[in-house]
């Protein structure tokens, strides 16, 4: 094996350069790092887990275990995701990413509680983690918490005012709690930047149809299914409102 650093060649077995000195272990780690890296670009995730895993048999790194951790997420291979963020967690107890990732993977096992815990750590070690703040309001709906998840969402409009999405589910929120005049809003701010979002219509069509304005909601449901005609929903609701308003014209 030749060191990297003066290029005298070695003994296959040996751990430090006869030379030098050097830890040839490094660039042991280093090649086998590269055959991981190439492996998941070729797109052979479980080989690459594999070769990542064996790298950290003998150098345990908080870094690796995180990329590990995620890449057996997108696998849906959760137990093995959690096992290695745990153990990224171990080597590196203050990293927001961390946290984050363990959050995802417990939101996906329906661990809730969990993933609550993890999402507020990661906010805690990083106040601008915007994904973080948009999975917590996630959660809070999940949970039945409305106040919380508006709340959550009003934060991140304030802090990353195109966070388009969050202004989505703030009008759902704002919906289950029955805040109609909130709720147009929100679905007026997603069509602002959206304004094919055949599913901003429903929601708008519900919310006027609540509010009692038929034709503002007529309008609505009617938009939704000409942007989207396997809308079932929109196609039964403009039918019935349609129906209504030439019963009572």
């Amino acid at each position: 094996m030749e060191c990297p650093r003066c290029k005298i060649e070695n003994p296959q077995e040996n751990k430090f350069c006869n030379e030098c000195g050097y830890d040839l272990r490094i660039s042991v780690v280093q090649s086998m790092l590269a055959k991981a890296w190439e492996m998941e670009l070729k797109g052979l995730y479980l080989e690459a887990g594999a070769e990542f895993e064996k790298i950290l048999e003998s150098t345990p790194r908080g870094d690796i275990h995180l990329h590990v951790g995620n890449l057996y997420y997108r696998l849906a291979k959760l137990k093995e995701a959690i096992f290695h963020l745990e153990r990224a967690l171990d080597l590196c107890p203050n990293k927001a990413d961390v946290h984050y990732s363990l959050g995802l993977v417990y939101y996906k096992e329906a661990r809730i509680d969990k993933a609550v815990e993890e999402f507020k750590e990661t906010l805690e070690l990083n106040p601008n983690f915007h994904a973080a703040l948009y999975m917590l309001g996630i959660v809070y709906y999940h949970q039945g918490k409305l106040d919380e998840a508006c709340e959550v969402y009003k934060k991140l409009i304030e802090a990353h005012p195109k966070y388009i999405i969050a202004y989505y589910y703030l009008g759902v929120a704002c919906a289950a709690k029955g805040l109609t005049n909130e709720t147009i809003e929100a679905f007026k701010k997603v069509l602002e930047t959206s304004p094919d979002d055949a599913m901003a219509y429903y929601h708008l069509g519900i919310a006027y149809e609540k509010k009692g304005d038929l034709d503002a909601s007529i309008a609505a449901f009617r938009r939704a299914v000409e942007l989207d005609p396997e809308d079932i929903r929109s196609k039964e609701n403009l039918k019935t409102l349609e129906g209504m308003r030439e019963k009572f014209s």
